[in-house]
């Protein structure tokens, strides 16, 4: 059977140079349990809410819920995105960006809790087994505020390794590491357990 032209294509990883807005195109994302999740407006601007936990179990540890940005793979990039987180209790509440994934069961995640311990506010690697901590450095926490859009910025550089997250001050990281276990997949959004919108999500690549 021949593979159509597009699909091939789609299943490549971006070349450099390129600026995707994954929230411009709805139907190219896919979700562990779509009821999950709700697209609306703020103005102009399109909006991915994850309204309530999701009904779906991961193979091994890792965010219960994640919205994945399909229709390419991307290698060394920068991604920007408004995010807010909009469920605050006394737990550790989150929001993640992931990205680098190439099945189910292996991709990176930059976890943003509140509180930063052994499995919050951290960079993960999902490689085949229950996430794994890979950290180089953080701070205290991130510091959500109710009702606020944060900006965050994550940059992945295949070729050093480097993974660097940034929230609110783009010139001072709040996590760092270094792996290079994975150097293309898919980028995604979402909460290990908690629930938050996106907006303006921008991925250039290098």
């Amino acid at each position: 059977m021949k593979i159509p032209f597009l699909a091939l294509l789609f299943a490549l990883p971006a070349f450099a140079g390129e600026t995707t807005r994954p929230l411009d195109k709805p139907d190219g994302w896919e979700f562990g349990d779509k009821a999950a999740w709700v697209w609306g407006k703020d103005g102009a601007d399109t909006v991915l809410t994850l309204k309530t936990p999701s009904n779906f179990k991961p193979k091994v540890r890792s965010p219960f819920n994640l919205a994945w940005f399909t229709p390419k793979e991307f290698k060394s990039f920068t991604l920007t995105v408004d995010a807010r987180l909009t469920k605050f209790d006394k737990t550790n509440n989150d929001l993640c960006i992931a990205f680098a994934k190439q099945d189910e069961t292996r991709f990176y995640y930059a976890h943003l809790g509140v509180r930063a311990d052994d499995v919050h506010d951290q960079i993960h690697l999902v490689d085949h087994a229950d996430r794994k901590a890979i950290t180089a450095t953080r701070g205290t926490g991130i510091p959500w505020k109710p009702g606020t859009w944060h900006k965050v910025k994550l940059v992945h550089d295949t070729a050093t390794g480097d993974i660097t997250v940034f929230f609110d001050d783009m010139e001072k990281p709040v996590l760092t590491a270094k792996d290079k276990t994975l150097d293309h997949g898919k980028i995604g959004i979402g909460s290990f357990d908690d629930l938050g919108e996106f907006k303006n999500l921008v991925v250039e690549e290098k």
